[in-house]
């Protein structure tokens, strides 16, 4: 017997345009490398920096996309890390402080690499530093499937670094010692440059075991299939600047770059301004006691350390790639360089990072996803640290990440495969001093909000353009008021956020932000009603949309988390209810029709269940949204205010009285001189056409099963009404359905096809596409297109890879 492979081609033609899913795993999944780099702004050869050495990452970016608008979330280690790791922005969970410990903040949390764990089955390590250890955190071991590959980050060679051997302020905040002595501790050096090895220094250590485990991944890979997610971390260029001498020797110091612009920002509020701070823990930068400022003669210096370091670091990341060009992993494993937060070298007098501006913020990400991004290329689309969680898990074919916990991030995969192609339009970071500073920053601006937790304390605004004051010298806040207006309406968007107390702020919203224009309420009685909406959760209980009060009319609501739809008809209500709790994002859709309720959640079917029947008459109480401001119309109390953020809030309804459905054949004549000759016996041998003969292509046309269901529907029909006849048109005499859809019904057909396994890729592909459509492979989506009488292949078929 042959080796064939059966496939199940199943399309869905709908008459109205829905959201396209995200691919399915793929049975080969790609591993992932992630390269974390501590405090690496981009000062760096392929974002354009002259005097950067830095020929292994240049290398790197051009294999991939290079994000040239990229920004932490929060400019501190530990908080960007979990930014990173959570997908979540540091102001949705409290956790902005280098001690601030992740599990006791949400203990269920699930990180990136649990994600790729539980739902890709992979194997989970990390090397370097990765989560921040230190300053009383221990990281997060149970983020990964092995004990972590623990190395320093503070660290000298040149005994002339430490005094007489002591542990340094530095060492001790790293190592988890002597925390509540620190000041009375020595200071180490703020930079070295013996004459020694590469691995005499950790970056060096990390980066020879980070491909002794690749070595080992590769061979469980080969031996057992198990896919790999590997985070290696490096320390430079970090404080302090510990390299060796011939990562120095690469500069001339005299040539390089000076800090432009020393001063605050004029007009700034001094909330937002930092002096002295980190690097005053290292000789021979004055002491914090000190108030000498650093001089030119040092400050060069300085700046020539973190070149050097930059470029000891890129020497470590090439090593990592070439173990991986050298395994033949290049092709399967995804690659993401990251920088945790930038670094100011004494712009704006300020050093090292703990603020909102440019400097601090602004990070290097590159990406190489093999198949998807287009090698040497770069994009303006801005992007976050909290964007690369849901990016890998979509480039993965893994779930979207729910959390628990927020997930702030978007995927950047539409952009992987466009550089023009945009998923946002601003992006968002955060810094707590006495007030919480929180940033949008656009193409061209960046607004900072500093406001305390008093509800009646002042808030202070700044304002920067960089199109025409580039090195923020004054704040523009108060000469651009449109502009702050702008950006405001924008800042409040996000929820009210958490504090370091794990509460939100107490002038936090009490009542759901709507962002729908204002809807007049429909006429529903006796009609079909399709509600549909966005939200973000703050609160796990309150009414979403209601219309309709004590007597008659329906509301959308959580229940401890859960979405329910209550339809209420002469005073009864009939509850449907979602077994699991809804993600903190959501789309939603709630359906009534005579016969049954249905509620979908990012388009799939949470609940479903008998209907109580139809609005019989119109509801005295109108329809409003995120509280039921009159009589209850749902079985709760009425305000049932929600807390959290409303949007795209629609109401679909049906006809009065349903027009019944078509059921005889079309008696139109077919559009083809043959077609009275043509019949379904003999329209295989007439169809198709010849130019749809060709080499290496099966022709798939023919009888298919059919079934027409509500368009709603996202589940695969269980019973199919009979057989299509493909490619002719539904309402012809010979298509088999024999009647046009109406606008609320969609189209399912199916074929099962056998394929003999091979070296080449399956593809599908449909001509005169003229429906809406989405294709599935083996029950997995595949791909959509909205027709106008045009061919389509789906990009791929991940269920079907080979034969």
């Amino acid at each position: 017997m042959p080796n064939v492979r059966r496939f199940s081609l199943l399309i869905c033609f709908a008459a109205l345009f829905a959201v396209g899913r995200v691919a399915s795993a793929d049975s080969n999944p790609m591993n992932v490398l992630l390269i974390l780099v501590d405090d690496l702004k981009p000062a760096i050869g392929c974002y354009g920096d002259q005097h950067a050495k830095t020929p292994n990452i240049d290398a790197f970016a051009a294999r991939g996309m290079r994000f040239d608008r990229a920004y932490c979330n929060q400019a501190v280690c530990a908080p960007s890390r979990f930014t990173l790791m959570l997908g979540s922005h540091s102001t949705s969970t409290g956790l902005y402080g280098l001690g601030s410990k992740l599990r006791e903040s949400i203990p269920d949390a699930v990180t990136l690499p649990q994600h790729f764990a539980k739902h890709g089955g992979y194997r989970t390590e990390s090397l370097g530093k990765v989560f921040h250890i230190g300053h009383g955190n221990e990281g997060d071991p149970e983020s990964f499937s092995v004990p972590h590959f623990k190395e320093k980050v503070i660290e000298y060679v040149d005994p002339e670094s430490t005094p007489g051997g002591k542990l340094t302020r530095e060492e001790a905040f790293f190592t988890n010692q002597q925390l509540g002595a620190i000041n009375s501790l020595p200071r180490g050096a703020a930079y070295e440059s013996p004459d020694v090895a590469d691995e005499s220094y950790a970056d060096g250590r990390v980066a020879r075991e980070t491909v002794e485990r690749l070595r080992a991944a590769k061979k469980r890979r080969d031996s057992d299939g198990t896919p790999f997610l590997i985070a290696a971390g490096f320390a430079r260029p970090h404080l302090p600047f510990s390299a060796p001498k011939k990562y120095w020797d690469l500069y001339d110091p005299s040539t390089l770059p000076m800090p432009e612009f020393e001063e605050l920002p004029a007009g700034s509020p001094a909330v937002a301004g930092k002096r002295g701070g980190e690097i005053r823990n290292y000789f021979p930068v004055p002491d914090k006691s000190d108030s000498d400022q650093i001089d030119d003669d040092l400050k060069r210096t300085l700046i020539h350390g973190y070149y050097a370091s930059t470029s000891f670091v890129d020497a470590q990341i090439g090593k990592v790639i070439a173990g991986l060009d050298e395994l033949a992993l290049t092709d399967n494993t995804i690659v993401v360089l990251w920088g945790d937060h930038g670094f100011h070298l004494g712009d704006l007098g300020i050093w090292t990072k703990h603020t909102n501006y440019e400097q601090a913020n602004r990070i290097p990400i590159l990406i190489s996803a093999p198949g998807v991004t287009k090698p040497g290329s770069s994009t303006q689309q801005l992007a976050e640290s909290v964007d690369i969680y849901p990016t890998l898990a979509e480039l993965a074919g893994l779930p979207m990440p729910t959390g628990p916990q927020p997930i702030d991030g978007v995927s950047l995969v539409p952009v992987l495969k466009n550089p023009d192609a945009r998923v946002r339009d601003h992006a968002y970071h955060a810094y707590p001093k006495n007030k919480l500073g929180r940033a949008i920053r656009t193409e061209r601006y960046r607004l900072v909000e500093w406001a305390g937790d008093d509800p009646e304390g002042s808030i202070e605004y700044e304002l920067y353009d960089y199109e025409t004051d580039p090195l923020e010298t004054r704040n523009h806040a108060d000469a651009e008021p449109k502009i702050v207006e702008q950006l405001k309406k924008t800042l409040a968007n996000y929820p009210q956020p958490i504090g370091r107390n794990g509460k939100r702020r107490a002038n936090a919203i009490s009542s759901a932000k709507i962002e729908t224009p204002e809807i007049e309420t429909p006429e529903i009685a006796n009609r079909p009603l399709t509600i549909s909406g966005r939200v973000r959760v703050q609160s796990d209980t309150g009414v979403i949309v209601a219309q309709g009060g004590k007597e008659h009319g329906y509301a959308v609501h959580l229940i401890e988390g859960r979405l329910a739809f209550d339809v209420r008809v002469n005073q009864n209500v009939r509850r449907i209810l979602s077994e699991e709790k809804v993600p903190q994002r959501f789309d939603f859709v709630a359906t009534l029709t005579a016969d049954q309720l249905q509620l979908d959640v990012d388009k799939k079917t949470v609940a479903r269940g008998q209907s109580v029947g139809l609005i019989p008459v119109q509801p005295a109480d109108g329809l409003s949204v995120g509280q039921d401001d009159r009589t209850a119309a749902g079985d709760y109390e009425a305000p049932n205010t929600f807390v959290g953020t409303v949007t795209n809030i629609e109401v679909i309804t049906g006809k009065v009285m349903p027009l019944a459905k078509n059921t005889k054949p079309f008696q139109s004549e077919l559009i083809t001189p043959w077609g009275e000759k043509v019949t379904a016996e003999n329209a295989w041998t007439q169809y198709p056409r010849p130019q749809m003969r060709r080499e290496q292509w099966a022709n798939l046309n023919g009888h298919w099963d059919y079934a027409v269901t509500p368009i709603q529907q996202v589940d695969m029909p269980t019973q199919w009404t009979g057989q299509i006849l493909v490619p002719f048109c539904l309402e012809s005499k010979l298509g088999g359905v024999q009647r046009l859809l109406d606008a609320d019904e969609a189209l399912w057909y199916r074929r099962t096809f056998s394929v003999t396994p091979s070296d080449h890729r399956m593809s599908l592909n449909f001509e005169a596409v003229d429906y809406r459509c989405e294709v599935f492979v083996n029950g997995k989506s595949v791909g959509e297109h909205v027709g106008g009488n045009t061919p389509f292949t789906p990009p791929y078929s991940p269920s079907a890879p080979l034969g």
